[in-house]
């Protein structure tokens, strides 16, 4: 699945979410409240993959996501992600499709964070595709006004 038909389908999803739960989206619920109901539209779009929230496990034992990424102070170190939405094949990092992280327009805090997580995540844990949503949130929540930046891991071959 190329990126041309990925961003298809997450842009009907989208679509479908400010559509169908609109006033989810007005009133500003939680990230993770969000992130799952796009999930649920997601994964009937991803027959051959798994999509999953919060998900934190790799391999088929109990590994924890672990990626190196600099703090504050530039040190490399290694931390835990819970990604907000991965599209993925369970048990193994061989095919690892998508991986969306996902801000409110209502955070005021900057993407810089989630943009390097993103290509940590991509290159670490050989995810294909990255995707940062921002989505519009609040009371003038609008389909048109949500930000997408894409971010490119490693190729494999996939179904």
């Amino acid at each position: 699945m190329n990126r041309d038909q990925l961003d298809e389908i997450v842009r009907k999803c989208l679509q479908e979410l400010y559509n169908q739960d609109g006033q989810i989206l007005a009133q500003d619920i939680g990230e993770q409240a969000i992130c799952g109901r796009l999930a649920m539209l997601m994964a009937p779009m991803f027959p051959l993959y798994s999509v999953d929230i919060e998900y934190n496990r790799k391999g088929l034992g109990l590994e924890p996501k672990d990626i190196e990424m600099p703090d504050e102070n530039g040190v490399l170190t290694t931390g835990r992600v819970l990604p907000d939405i991965i599209v993925h094949e369970r048990g193994h990092n061989l095919r690892n499709l998508l991986v969306i992280e996902v801000k409110k327009s209502t955070n005021p805090i900057g993407d810089e964070h989630d943009h390097a997580k993103l290509r940590a995540l991509c290159w670490q844990l050989r995810y294909r595709n990255g995707l940062f949503l921002r989505l519009s949130t609040g009371p003038e929540a609008e389909l048109g006004l949500v930000q997408h930046e894409w971010f490119e891991g490693p190729v494999f071959e996939a179904p």
